[in-house]
């Protein structure tokens, strides 16, 4: 009966998410107060029956109900309950049908938290969303069913997907689909505002809260991304520049210029017109990744499948938005352009520049993504386009967005003083260049400039940032320190800590990436290998039995000055049905240093491939994303309101 009520519920879900997008027809002929109530009602509606069939597919991969394809395609009754649930979306069809949980979540949450806005444009919104909801419940019910069932039902299932037997599938992928598809909300926010040919600055506000839930969402789906590959591959990495990795980036790189525009055009009444193509722009990208993760024209290891008829059903919709919603803005945009004055010194200036710098920086790497499908479909050969390009592009333009951020923090609306800028920023600047050498030619003895100048934009970032919190803090008339604290308004920590985070991500890749140090050799039992000032001894192999996989597990240990510190135990599995062999890397970290080690290739019975990685200050990678998303946080919802009443207590 799984199979029956999933397909029923989705089939309903559709029809509702059809009667939703209809709304927007009867503008002249419905009252705006019972349109409004229904739109919430049906909203509520395709909430609820999308969820069920979630929890059904759920409950399905828990039962072992394998007369599902999708799931005997994707479990094993040997397949632990955490992974039996976490391989709900572990597929192609699972994963779709998560994608459209996600989206009918923010539909309903619009449907319910947006107050400060006008009916009608919540109407509007939540059609919109009504169409875009039709559409992936068709592609589900058409080319994508969860619930198709197979005969004759298999006993077992082929198993989970090995890497994906791992605690990064059960928050990576809801955490970056939240994000992504979160996008839809400012999409259908600017379809909306064109459609009315009007915006006033208070819907701004309310755009602006969705923005940064979104990139947040965002920013921890992509850190938790890099984090699990660096844990599970054994290749030391954290970032390849894989298609699919890029699918999600670009959508980062969009809201988060766009998120810069909503500032400028809350606070002074200008780039709107930027706002609302950005928003259009995200959303799209969002939609691009989606049809590449699915359609298989580009070779990846995060792709979910590689069926050109699913590719196609994507594509064709991808078009008909990006082409309606661009042909929509350039209709109506220049109502919404609104012209005031500013000098280069400004504030509003330096955000253009971000802005500008951003949207180059995101099509750089959709061109360096799409070229090898253009090159090949042009008959031009095929063409790959790697690492060196994406590190190059990227570093050319983000540096310029690094270098504006200090300068930006100390600006003025309308107009500011070169002096103002100039005697802010002298000390900092000065403190930077000599903390950045000591850094770059003291501790690490590097000569190359790119090098000096990355640790000079971060450290100059960082201290600016510290800078702004720390002269605010002391201009307030409070007493009592954590008054004090509490009176610096949260937008200045939100800002401050996002920036601090960027510059701490920076040093992590900086210092990670030119000064790290790789081993590859041949080890036997007994055999030592000395790094810095440390020692790892290889003692041997141990042979571990699990549930649905067999372990070889490495013991090296750890020695430092000669005294025993740790011991490390990476391994190889080898899993028992689909016969996968996986590497499971062992790491020891803090906040100086990691020391990574992997098992590679048995050579012998006392002799094997490792490679022992010792990578220095990596750990700001995580701890930088961990501000950013904090800073977020700050940005959506203030200060605690219980510590805001006790300082007004004190």
């Amino acid at each position: 009966m799984i199979s029956e009520i999933g397909n029923i519920f989705l089939s309903i879900s559709a029809s509702i998410s059809l009667c939703l997008f209809s709304l927007i027809f009867f503008k002249r002929y419905v009252d705006i107060n019972f349109r409004y109530t229904l739109g919430k009602y049906l909203s509520i509606f395709i909430f609820f029956f999308i969820f069920v069939s979630f929890l059904l597919l759920s409950y399905a991969f828990l039962a072992d109900d394998f007369s599902l394809r999708y799931v005997a395609n994707n479990s094993n009754v040997s397949l632990e309950n955490v992974y039996k649930f976490s391989a709900v979306w572990g597929a192609h069809e699972g994963s779709i049908l998560l994608w459209v949980l996600v989206l009918s979540l923010w539909n309903f949450f619009i449907s319910i938290y947006s107050k400060t806005i006008p009916k009608s444009i919540v109407v509007d919104m939540l059609s919109i969303m009504g169409i875009l909801l039709l559409f992936f419940l068709l592609f589900i019910l058409f080319t994508s069913n969860p619930f198709d069932r197979i005969f004759p039902i298999p006993l077992n299932g082929k198993d989970l997907n090995p890497l994906l037997q791992d605690p990064g599938l059960i928050i990576h992928p809801p955490m970056l689909y939240i994000g992504y598809v979160g996008t839809s909300v400012p999409f259908v926010f600017a379809v909306a505002i064109l459609l009315k040919g009007n915006i006033n600055i208070n819907w701004i506000t309310w755009l602006r809260k969705w923005v940064i839930a979104t990139w947040l969402f965002l920013t921890f789906g992509i850190t938790l991304g890099s984090w699990w590959a660096y844990h599970e591959l054994g290749w030391g990495g954290w970032w390849f520049w894989d298609p699919v990795e890029n699918a999600s980036f670009m959508p980062w790189l969009a809201i988060t210029a766009l998120l810069h525009s909503l500032i400028v055009s809350e606070k002074r009444g200008i780039f709107i017109s930027w706002s609302i193509l950005l928003s259009i722009l995200t959303f799209s990208l969002s939609l691009l990744g989606t049809f590449l993760v699915r359609s298989g024209v580009l070779v990846s290891v995060h792709a979910f499948a590689n069926d050109p008829e699913r590719g196609l059903f994507i594509l064709l919709f991808l078009s008909v938005v990006i082409g309606l919603s661009l042909g929509l803005y350039y209709v109506k945009s220049p109502k919404l352009v609104f012209y005031k004055k500013y000098s280069i010194t400004s504030k509003e200036f330096m955000l253009l520049m971000n802005n500008l710098f951003l949207t180059i920086t995101t099509f750089a790497i959709l061109l360096g993504t799409l070229y090898p499908l253009i090159s090949s479909s042009l008959n031009i050969g095929k063409i790959s386009v790697g690492a060196p390009y994406f590190n190059f592009i990227f570093s050319a333009l983000m540096l310029p967005i690094i270098f504006l951020m200090s300068p930006a923090i100390f600006s003025s609306w309308k107009n500011t003083s070169y002096n103002k800028i100039q005697k802010k920023l002298f000390k900092i600047f000065f403190y930077s260049v000599i903390i950045s050498y000591i850094f770059a030619n003291i501790f690490f003895s590097t000569k190359f400039f790119i090098v000096n100048i990355a640790i000079f934009l971060a450290v100059f970032t960082v201290l600016s940032s510290l800078k702004r919190i720390i002269d605010i803090f002391n201009a307030t008339q409070q007493n009592f320190f954590i008054t004090k604290v509490l009176s610096v308004p949260s937008y200045v920590y939100a800002n401050s800590l996002a920036h601090i985070g960027i510059g701490f991500v920076i040093l992590g890749i900086t210092f990670s990436t030119y000064f790290s140090t790789q081993n590859e050799l041949v080890m036997n039992f007994g055999d030592k290998v000395n790094i810095k000032n440390i020692s790892i001894k290889f003692s041997g192999v141990k042979n571990i039995v699990s549930k649905n996989y067999i372990s070889q597990t490495g013991i090296f240990d750890y020695y430092e000055d000669k005294n025993y510190v740790l011991s490390f135990f990476p391994e190889k599995r080898s899993y028992n049905i689909q016969k996968n062999v996986m590497t499971e890397a062992a790491i020891s970290s803090n906040l100086f240093r990691d020391i990574y080690i992997a098992l590679g290739d048995k050579l012998s019975e006392n002799s094997w491939v490792v490679r022992i990685y010792y990578k220095p200050f990596i750990q700001l990678l995580w701890y930088g994303a961990a501000l950013m998303i904090l800073g977020g946080l700050f940005g959506i919802f203030g200060k605690y309101k219980f510590l805001k009443n006790f300082s007004d207590e004190l």
